[in-house]
């Protein structure tokens, strides 16, 4: 008598059943999936199709990573500019002082639109305005031209790429445009030195880590929609039971909390394992540390105010947000003094009389390590006389030094004098 290797018939039905409970659940979690394409490696491989991307996301209208991305470049923004531009002039500039404010007032410029200029610069990593006058209001107009709509192109000579000679591009309904130098502000803030028109954007960087973020918040939602909740399952002896009981508890649109007696052994099934729902955890907690670390917005405003950790204070997160914009906020010191300039030279050309680089720009920051540098730093080198009031109250983000001046009382300004003679007294008794 040989040994029976083979499985029973009631063995391999019933691993059949197993497989194929096993692929209907398969098919239910990967039912919705619509991705076709590997997830390894980056997939905007050109500045193109990079940009498109960051624009359709912030738009709202991409599948994947809306709200990531619109999140990293609303806050950065907000960082870099968003406290506004502070002029400064010297006392004999005041007729061009009072143009640049005027033209500053004429173009929204003191209000949303710096803000604006840098969501876009995010989006697109270079910012193109054009410049022209306006005879009724007598001032120079100023219009932002964007590179994800007109495809633009900044020519410059063969051996020369810092300077820009002329901007390109086709307009749908009135052709082909250009502009001069003299009529434009082109200002790229990524890219090579060397590289004038191929700019890969920052926020480029994290474009598939913000896809990757979001399908696995999707990826946690469809789990919970199919699994969080139990499910009853009655365990019976044979098919027709199966049926008869299926067809009963049709009849009495059964729920949990109605009382039902059969034959049938009754339990709730769920979630056998946390290993799925913690690997989706740790997916999206270290995409959002990716991105936080390329782009510079702390996690916590990511939406992960967990990760945050306890030696964690506000002076070393916003000390973090600057260094990862300082370089945004210095092309856009030289992006307006290129405006304001550009600006003169037009109003000169109708009669202005105005003189060129006498008004300069600053990006403000007002910021607890700022107002801390104030007290530590240039108070002292004011009381030793190594710099002047003047330069003191240039350091403080939003004040007009000249105003303060005029508001300090007679009094006041004795009190300074009065400091600094007595700390020259000390130093002067200190024997050697």
């Amino acid at each position: 008598m040989g040994l029976n290797i083979f499985p029973s018939r009631q063995v391999i039905k019933e691993l059949r059943t197993q497989v194929s409970e096993m692929q209907h659940s398969l098919n239910i979690l990967i039912g919705g999936a619509t991705e076709s394409t590997s997830s390894r490696g980056n997939p905007y491989k050109d500045y193109a199709s990079a940009i498109e991307a960051i624009v359709s996301k912030y738009e709202g209208t991409a599948e994947w990573g809306i709200l990531q991305m619109r999140n990293i470049i609303d806050l950065r923004s907000a960082f870099i500019i968003g406290q506004g531009i502070k002029l400064v002039t010297q006392k004999k500039d005041e007729r061009e002082k009072e143009f640049i404010e005027e033209f500053i007032r004429h173009n929204d410029l003191d209000e949303e639109l710096p803000q604006e200029l840098a969501k876009e610069a995010e989006q697109e990593g270079r910012v193109l305005v054009k410049l022209a006058w306006n005879s009724e209001k007598n001032q120079v107009d100023m219009r932002y031209i964007s590179y994800s709509i007109n495809k633009y192109t900044v020519i410059t000579p063969d051996d020369d790429y810092k300077r820009y000679d002329r901007v390109e591009w086709t307009d749908a309904k009135k052709g082909a445009q250009k502009l001069e130098a003299e009529a434009f502000v082109y200002k790229k803030f990524a890219g090579r030195l060397s590289k004038v028109n191929d700019i890969m954007p920052k926020v480029a960087m994290v474009l598939r880590a913000c896809e990757a973020l979001d399908k696995a918040l999707a990826d946690w939602r469809d789990i919970n929609h199919l699994f969080a909740a139990p499910t009853p399952f009655f365990k019976c002896t044979s098919n027709e039971e199966v049926k008869t009981l299926t067809t009963h508890l049709k009849t009495i649109n059964w729920k949990i909390g109605k009382m039902i007696a059969a034959t049938a052994e009754y339990s709730l099934k769920g979630p056998e394992s946390e290993a799925g729902l913690t690997s989706l955890e740790n997916e999206i907690v270290t995409n959002a540390k990716f991105i936080s670390g390329a782009t510079g917005i702390p996690v916590h405003f990511l939406g992960l105010p967990d990760l945050m950790s306890n030696r964690a204070v506000s002076t070393d997160l916003f000390e973090f947000i600057n260094a990862s914009t300082n370089k945004e906020r210095h092309v856009w010191e030289g992006f307006y003094e290129e405006l304001f300039n550009k600006a003169i030279v037009i109003a000169n050309a109708n009669k202005k009389g105005l003189k060129e680089g006498k008004v300069k720009a600053n990006v403000m920051q007002i910021t607890e390590a700022k107002i801390k540098e104030l007290v530590d730093v240039w108070m002292p080198l004011y009381v030793a006389r190594i710099v002047d009031l003047d330069y003191v109250l240039s350091k403080i983000p939003d004040a007009d030094p000249d105003l303060i001046k005029k508001s300090l009382s007679a009094d006041m300004l004795k009190a300074l004098e009065d400091i600094k003679k007595a700390e020259k007294n000390n130093d002067d008794e200190v024997p050697e």
